[in-house]
């Protein structure tokens, strides 16, 4: 037996990841809100349909000797039919793309928080990883969920009324069928959220699993370890598979529940509606009931399901997206500071005796180190892998572990200046996306003569397809088809668009081959020009347009 406290943090957690759904899909508010109400034009259509069915049966039957007297209840039941497949399409587009829309600003808005070093990227790097997978997810909830919910809470009331108008004795038997039917949703929702929560953490798992040892390749061949590595993907993969299992369990049992429930409404309204027209009911019935009537109420019972049907349907969507949405919002965002007027002209930075480290490891420590960047001028900090060049320049970024000393800023202690910071990093993150998306991450205000003069800086021209020349490559998140010089071309033309006086770069050129590191290193000098610039590096060549080397052991 749960706990109370647990059952009510559990109705908080829940209230809080509706909201942020809800704050997500602020942007499309008029679409969303659209495509509920094209949804609820769909129960005219069904109603109309059932008119125009009842109608042209019983005209058929009233008037077999003319058949003109059948064409207005078919003209109806036609027109109410393409009208309903044409609301359902226009429906389906506008969720889908509100949908797309709404992740991509999802996906941008963490992004930009990882380029301005809110979320420790280094520290949760398998989250990270796992940004794409967790907001695709949302497709489901904003594209079918959250229509078919809308239609599942009003249109069933809707068509009861309408029956209750008709046939009230036909509307109380769907009424009490509908009773049960819910109370068994709602177990069945419950025990649903649980598995899906659990299967989205084990795909999860999986694919950072996978991405881990894809990168740790050659090493593991080395070792000969590939056997046991294999062993343990594959047991990530059937963990996936059982609890994948288990989801479509429940969605089966749901859809049973739903099929039973619907089919039981249909039979007792038919039985009822039969033996009243034959006049075998062994009751009074305090209804008159027509042969039209009968046929309508008939013909709207099943429908009176197809709302419910649509939302079981849709309802792993919701499930989904919930677990999703706790994972996104876990991502440690580090606390917002009063960020820093930002600065206009290049300033001069001092490191002042700084030590610095990790938070788990007391016994790391890296420096004192001591240097100072006079406005305009090129900072280089060499040292060999492992030695802490990276983490003194997150320092900048305000994060990483500053154990002693002070960073200055125009004399003055740094604060939150990520405003003036462009930041580039060893792996460029890609969004998924156009070129023009991924090149705006730190300027969402670049226009599209900004993104075609830094396209051609930084000679990005092969990425630009031929039919729009402002610009638009689709990429994925994985950067797929990118050579690794074109990758960190695509981040220092990004950190050229931001327009930042300090610019901070975490080896440039690292894992480029000679020609490729040489095509890179042409383009900074037109980068570094106006900015204070201080990055790291082991190459003897990017050191050499450094004013200062400060050597990092």
């Amino acid at each position: 037996m749960s706990h109370p406290d647990a059952a009510a943090d559990t109705g908080d957690s829940q209230v809080r990841l509706r909201r942020q759904l809800r704050a997500w899909a602020k942007a499309e508010t008029k679409t969303l809100r659209l495509t509920g109400w094209l949804g609820l034009a769909e129960g005219l259509c069904i109603a109309a349909f059932a008119w125009g069915l009842s109608h042209m049966v019983s005209d058929l039957f009233g008037h077999p000797e003319t058949l003109s007297a059948l064409l207005p209840a078919l003209l109806v039941t036609v027109g109410a039919l393409a009208v309903r497949a044409g609301i359902g399409l226009i429906n389906q587009k506008l969720s889908l793309k509100a949908a797309r829309s709404i992740i991509r600003h999802i996906r941008l808005d963490i992004m930009g928080k990882a380029l301005a070093g809110r979320i420790d990227s280094a520290q949760h790097q398998s989250r990270l990883n796992a940004l794409f997978e967790d907001s695709e997810a949302l497709e489901g909830y904003y594209a079918r969920f959250s229509q078919s919910e809308l239609q599942a809470r009003v249109l069933p009331l809707g068509l009861l009324a309408l029956m209750a108008v008709v046939s009230p004795v036909s509307a109380g038997i769907l009424l009490l069928t509908l009773l049960p039917f819910v109370a068994l949703m709602a177990i069945l929702g419950m025990t649903s959220a649980d598995e899906s929560k659990r299967q989205l953490e084990a795909l999860s798992r999986l694919s950072n699993l996978f991405v881990d040892r894809i990168k740790a390749l050659p090493l593991i061949l080395s070792f000969e370890a590939g056997p046991r590595q294999v062993r343990s993907v594959g047991h990530a993969a059937r963990d996936v598979a059982e609890r994948t299992l288990r989801v479509l369990k429940v969605a089966f049992v749901t859809s049973a529940v739903l099929e039973f429930f619907s089919a039981l409404s249909v039979a007792l309204i038919a039985i009822y509606c039969g033996f009243y027209l034959l006049g075998e009911l062994p009751f009074p019935s305090p209804e008159i009931l027509t042969f039209p009537a009968a046929f309508f109420v008939l013909a709207l019972a099943p429908e009176v399901y197809a709302p419910m049907r649509r939302l079981a349907a849709a309802y792993h969507d919701r499930q989904t997206a919930m677990a999703a949405t706790q994972r996104l919002i876990a991502l440690d965002i580090l606390p917002e500071t009063t960020p820093a007027a930002p600065l206009i002209s290049a300033p001069e930075i001092i490191y002042q005796d700084v030590i610095c480290g990790f938070a788990d490891d007391p016994d790391f420590r890296i420096g004192p180190v001591s240097f100072t960047a006079r406005p305009g001028q090129v900072i280089a900090l060499r040292g060999p892998t492992g030695s802490g060049k990276t983490t003194l320049l997150r320092l900048l970024l305000g994060y990483g572990h500053k154990i002693s000393g002070d960073i200055l800023i125009k004399g003055e202690s740094a604060g939150d200046i990520s405003a003036s910071i462009a930041w580039v990093s060893q792996n460029p993150p890609i969004l998924s996306g156009t070129l023009a998306d991924n090149l705006t991450l730190a300027n969402r205000a670049a226009t599209k003569a900004d993104i075609a003069q830094a396209i051609t800086d930084f000679h990005l021209e092969g990425l630009v397809t031929t039919r729009d020349k402002a610009l638009l490559h689709d990429l994925n998140e994985r950067g797929s088809g990118l050579s690794g010089g074109e990758r960190r071309k695509l981040g220092l033309a990004r950190a050229a668009l931001k327009e930042a006086p300090i610019l901070l770069l975490d080896e440039p050129t690292a894992d480029l081959d000679s020609a490729a590191e040489d095509d890179l290193i042409r383009l900074l000098p037109a980068l570094f020009k106006g900015r204070t610039v201080i990055l790291s590096s082991h190459s003897p060549k990017l050191c050499a347009l450094a004013d200062l080397v400060v050597d990092i052991t």
